[in-house]
């Protein structure tokens, strides 16, 4: 059973301007507190949960080191769990105090290139930490390392270590080149205290993945067998021997042994009897017994969060908090305020994870997830790896890699799926024409559907209106034969921005296309635009991402820079000098470049309310320019906030709220940005924080503004305090007048006009200086 519950922050709490959507669905590892509640790790934060409830929802707006840890571990005598990552970080939170700590030694270490963390084992006020190239040990009253063992007796140095076990004073370990064994009384540094076990003990596979002590014999697993020590050598254990790859829990307070494949739990009494649990998913990564003689456990999934049930009677329940159920975003849209988004079109070879790659809707109802474990029709055409997305009066649609469009009615949640087998979509006949791969998709200004097919021989599409099929379109005249379709974009004329790429990678401009009639393809003209200043002044051969501004303005990103076209509309037919595009001019004199960001690779733009252009980067976060491209507004890396990481794959703005949506290779961050759609009327303005203090506050908001708005501030007694202009529904005044300078206490009024003269709003804010 699958239950989805309502938590109390579906969005992380908000430090500053940020928040996050991630997804619990994955968790890599649990464990629980001394007074029963049970922490995870996730690849979308760290989470407790209690009462069939999610109580704290944690990620790294809260203080967190980064999304996907990979192991936890609870700490009794601090009240505390820590939490390990791939690059060797790890992260303390005190639960008490509800923050979190980085620990850095592990991650700082330079002689070694690979510091993953695999394992916590806590014995004796110490935390052991099983890493990549050893074993780190921490004083947890302080959390300084008080040992470190690089070289595990005959082991080769740096080693891999991927389980430890420690009982009665001694440690048993799990390595890529076998198992050992030492007295915690010894010197562990020394050789000679190790007890090494490798192929000439019996392991025809050393590398050992995990190991503990049962009914008095050492047990291990590797990814082909499970052993067990007798007389110094590794002999199969029967009871276990065609199960492969087992992860060993622990030896719960009735003497069981509690273990788990992938996809089932493993279960051996102190009589030898072997229970096999099949709790109904594929994709176990943690488990935990619920009580010293209970028969209860957790288990963590790699696809249906938590999971909660009984081994003697087989029925587990499982929880997930409402929201996307993986943290991959891509083609992300805004309509009226409802959000749709793919997820991606990149393969994890992981059928489980896989199929769980469609689409999302989040409307007033919340959030719904569309994949082929949720919905019958995409299972049935076999529906993933969706990253494109556009909508209309009537539908959602999405493009997918190789399975080509589902079609989602926006009132009765009907889906259709158009592939090869029923329409005339076609992929790359190079590779399978029958695996159509919708890398562009876009709907035009009479409510028609483009889509665009990579490198098929005909890889443009149109659906019209009321239509079910697909009209297809052959390559442009204009194109050479190295020139393939990828991305598509279509400006407010209909014209098709299509970029376009060689079978091996590498860029080959952009063709606009006037596709005339869709009943006559025919009729279609358009043009190449290369780097050429002649001929389109691109500023780089590879383009990835083309918007149109609020003025009408197309703006092309590529590998190496941003460029504008003030006039699209003669691109196709006019001048050479018509169709040169404009670089972003840099405002600064003193600038290193007169070109404002010449070198960025970009991934991702979109438009605010105020005309502004938010810049995604490949490796280097976001930028915020003004509305001419001239200047740098606001800069953003996962240095200097909360987002992700750097690499950056879409970003969408929700006009109606401010929201910017930006999604990374990490998962999906927000920023609350000023700019708001415009109020239809500016009968009253809103105006806050009112009252404004300038100890308290930074900035005054002022709401309900038509699109472009003349603002004047004046005192009481209608003296002129500041004026300037804005664009969008929503303005910032930071309380100082004209010369920069605080004014005094008082009531001020607020007085915008709107760009025709024929409109005015009013309001006022109380000053407290």
């Amino acid at each position: 059973m699958l239950s989805t519950i309502e938590f109390k922050n579906l969005f992380a709490q908000q430090t500053g301007n940020w928040s996050s959507i991630t997804s619990y669905n994955t968790v890599n590892s649990i464990d629980m507190s001394s007074n029963g509640t049970i922490w995870g790790v996730s690849n979308g934060g760290l989470f407790s949960f209690e009462n069939q409830s999610f109580e704290r929802m944690l990620t790294p707006v809260d203080g967190m080191y980064r999304l996907d840890g990979s192991v936890l571990k609870y700490i009794e005598n601090i009240n505390s769990v820590a939490i390990g990552y791939i690059d060797g970080m790890i992260d303390l939170y005190s639960i008490e105090e509800q923050r979190f700590e980085q620990i850095q030694d592990i991650s700082r270490v330079q002689a070694f290139t690979s510091k993953q963390i695999n394992d916590f084992e806590v014995y004796d006020g110490s935390l052991y930490v099983a890493t990549d190239f050893g074993i780190v040990v921490y004083d947890t009253n302080t959390f300084l390392v008080s040992n470190s063992y690089t070289k595990i007796g005959s082991f080769d140095r740096g080693t891999p270590i991927f389980d430890i076990y420690i009982k009665d004073d001694r440690i048993y370990v799990a390595s890529q080149q076998g198992a050992a064994i030492a007295s915690l009384d010894a010197n562990l540094d020394i050789e000679a205290s190790w007890i090494n076990y490798n192929a000439s003990d019996g392991l025809e596979d050393v590398s050992v993945q995990s190991i503990i002590l049962f009914n008095g014999e050492v047990l291990l697993s590797t990814n082909t067998s499970t052993k067990v020590l007798r007389n110094g050598v590794w002999e199969t254990f029967s009871l276990l021997s065609g199960y492969n790859s087992v992860s060993f829990i622990e030896v719960t307070g009735n003497g069981n042994l509690l273990s788990h494949t992938i996809n089932r739990v493993l279960t051996v009494d102190r009589n030898g009897t072997l229970t096999i649990t099949n709790p109904g998913i594929n994709g176990i990564s943690d488990i935990i017994s619920m009580g010293e003689n209970s028969d209860e456990i957790s288990l963590s999934t790699l696809s249906v969060g938590l999971g909660i049930g009984e081994i003697s009677n087989n029925d587990f329940q499982y929880f997930t908090p409402t929201g996307p159920n993986l943290n991959f975003f891509d083609g992300m849209s805004f309509l009226n305020g409802t959000f749709i988004s793919g997820t991606t079109s990149i393969s994890q070879r992981n059928s489980t994870l896989d199929r769980g790659k469609g689409y999302y809707i989040r409307d007033e109802s919340g959030w719904r997830n569309f994949n082929r474990n949720t919905n019958n029709v995409l299972t049935r055409a076999q529906f993933q790896q969706a990253f494109t997305s556009t909508y209309t009066d009537d539908y959602y649609y999405f493009g997918s890699w190789g399975q080509g469009i589902a079609r989602h009615n926006r009132v009765t949640n009907d889906i259709d799926v158009f592939d090869s087998s029923n329409s005339t979509l076609r992929g790359w006949a190079d590779d399978d024409p029958n695996f159509p791969v919708i890398s562009g998709l876009e709907t035009d200004e009479n409510g028609a559907v483009w889509a665009t097919s990579r490198y098929a021989t005909n890889p443009l599409y149109v659906q019209l209106p009321g239509e079910d099929e697909w009209i297809s379109y052959g390559k442009s005249s204009v194109l050479s034969s190295n020139d393939e379709y990828l991305y598509l974009f279509v400006d407010s004329y209909n014209q098709k921005w299509i970029s376009l790429q060689s079978t091996s990678g590498g860029g080959r401009g952009l063709l606009v296309l006037d596709t005339g009639s869709p009943i006559e393809s025919n009729e279609s003209i358009g043009v190449k635009l290369t780097e050429d200043q002649g001929n389109g002044n691109l500023p780089n051969a590879m383009v990835t991402s083309v918007i149109e501004d609020k003025d009408g303005e197309i703006w092309v990103g590529t590998e190496r820079g941003i460029a504008r076209y003030i006039f699209p509309q003669f691109v196709i037919t006019g001048s050479s000098e018509e169709r040169r595009a404009q670089w972003l001019i840099n405002e600064d004199p003193d600038a290193a470049s007169p070109f404002l960001l010449r070198d960025i690779n970009v991934s991702a733009m979109a438009v605010n309310a105020a005309n502004q252009k938010w810049i995604g980067t490949a490796a280097e976060g976001v930028w915020l320019l003004n509305d001419t491209g001239s200047s740098i507004l606001k800069r953003f890396t996962s240095e200097n906030s909360p987002l992700f990481s750097d690499a950056i794959r879409d970003i969408s703005v929700n006009d109606q709220t401010g929201e910017v949506y930006i999604s990374t290779d990490a998962g999906l961050s927000v920023y609350q940005d000023v700019p708001l759609a415009a109020s239809p009327s500016m009968d009253e303005l809103k105006v806050y924080p009112n009252p404004f203090l300038y100890d308290s506050h930074n900035r005054i908001l002022i709401e309900n503004l038509s699109d472009v708005t003349t603002i004047r501030i004046l005192g009481i007694d209608g003296t002129l305090v500041r004026t300037f202009e804005n664009r969008g529904g929503r303005a910032e005044w930071n309380g100082m007048d004209s010369s920069g300078r605080q004014v005094g206490s008082g009531v001020y009024i607020v007085v915008a006009l709107d760009s025709d003269g024929n409109e005015r709003g009013f309001g006022k804010v109380a000053i407290i200086r």
